[in-house]
């Protein structure tokens, strides 16, 4: 069994492979930004609010990984958010993000695929990162 999705334990694994990866060090050298993915709410399976991490991004390092904090939300220049079903397919690895933004199963909701180009192969990395943490979803998705 998995650290809880999207909490403050699966934030910090998520940091701890983000520096675990060379692809991602050398792909985000002059990368400066913070970084929240959000998984929203679905009564349905259980899950009553959005949960949300925020990652700090610095010189190819993660240099914070946690739950977001209302401070994160409101300047994370990149939010990226989807339901509870597309994260279970995109870290799975059944699922490509960037094409679930550009086909709206995933929202980029703070900043755009314009401004996250420079920076397109760390931001998969990012997300390859989050695919290795081991991980439970909410009881009601089993």
């Amino acid at each position: 069994m998995g650290t809880e999705l999207f909490s403050d334990a699966w934030a910090a694994g998520w940091a701890k492979e983000i520096n675990g990866s060379d692809a991602f060090r050398v792909a985000a050298l002059k990368w400066e930004s913070g970084f929240v993915l959000v998984m929203d709410g679905d009564p349905a399976i259980g899950l009553a609010e959005p949960r949300a991490v925020f990652v700090q991004l610095s010189g190819g390092e993660c240099r914070a990984g946690r739950s977001a904090t209302e401070v994160d939300l409101a300047s994370a220049p990149y939010i990226l958010r989807a339901s509870p079903a597309v994260w279970r397919h995109v870290l799975g690895g059944d699922l490509e993000p960037v094409g679930a933004v550009m086909t709206g199963l995933m929202d980029l909701s703070r900043g755009n695929l314009v401004s996250l180009a420079p920076w397109l192969g760390a931001a998969k990395e990012l997300l390859r990162a989050a695919c290795r943490v081991e991980c439970a979803f909410p009881e009601g998705m089993d």
